[in-house]
């Protein structure tokens, strides 16, 4: 008899270690899953989210918003070159870095130029889009559009 309660302890005990192993687990995964969550939630929201919209031709909008790794992306669009009843996308582009809240910049590399847009917030509903291209054979055009936040 004492050989069998002998022999049952180590399995009793295994069987205990094995359990809270599993609960620990489980744990750690329910708290990695909810951290990652409320850390998605805690990006602070930008002014610049939404789609700002112009009456000029070559930025007639743009559309910003925050990805899941809390930086601003944005997508620039323009009337398109072979067809001017619509407009076409310049992409998707993750905006720089600014020190400054009420400045934000996104850069484009194309095949003939590198053009950057730097939105400026005048107020809630407005901002100043100074737009740079450089071309490669050393052409330099620069304008500025205001633009406005669509509801």
């Amino acid at each position: 008899m004492t050989q069998v309660s002998s022999a049952r302890i180590p399995l009793r005990q295994i069987m205990a270690l094995l359990l809270t192993a599993a609960l620990a687990l489980s744990l750690s995964v329910v708290l990695t899953v909810t951290s990652t969550k409320e850390a998605a939630a805690s990006c602070s929201a930008s002014r610049f989210n939404g789609t700002w919209r112009s009456s000029d031709a070559r930025l007639k909008r743009i559309d910003v918003w925050q990805g899941e790794d809390c930086h601003l992306y944005a997508r620039a669009w323009s009337v398109c070159e072979n067809d001017s009843s619509h407009i076409c996308s310049w992409g998707n582009r993750r905006m720089g870095d600014s020190p400054e809240p009420n400045f934000q910049f996104v850069g484009y590399n194309w095949s003939n130029a590198d053009e950057v847009l730097h939105l400026r917030m005048q107020d809630t509903s407005h901002i100043s889009v100074w737009d740079s291209t450089d071309y490669h054979n050393g052409r330099k055009v620069s304008f500025t559009v205001t633009m406005y936040k669509s509801l």
